[in-house]
């Protein structure tokens, strides 16, 4: 029998190594009060590394369908997506083509959003 913690970190492994072979990794910048890139292109269904660092001064979150679609695979992923200031989280994931918009859903901070481009 083959215990379901061991299964998750195989396929963990296998998502981190190939992201390290050059798939895509993409580092993203919450800053007060904006997204930095705010556009990201990805190429479809390829393991993706997505790094959100906090580099403002105020808490953030990052939300969005991305992470709650039943298509997208995620292959790893933080407990929380909010993020204190100074802190990251790494998401890996693979999705298949669309338009993924994200936000900061934080009170006050309107206007702070992106959108992740998955082209085939």
């Amino acid at each position: 029998m083959v215990r379901p913690l061991l299964v998750l970190a195989i396929v963990a492994a296998a998502a981190l190594a190939a992201c390290e072979q050059g798939d895509q990794t993409v580092r993203v910048a919450a800053q007060d009060f904006r997204f930095s890139p705010d556009t990201i292109h990805l190429r479809a269904d390829v393991p993706a590394r997505l790094t959100i660092v906090n580099e403002g001064r105020e808490p953030h979150e990052f939300a969005g369908p991305l992470l709650t679609d039943a298509r997208v695979r995620l292959l790893s992923a933080p407990e929380s997506f909010r993020l204190l200031p100074g802190r990251s989280m790494t998401v890996i994931l693979q999705a298949p083509p669309g338009t993924y918009p994200f936000r900061c859903r934080v009170r006050g901070h309107a206007g702070m959003e992106g959108t992740i481009l998955v082209e085939s």
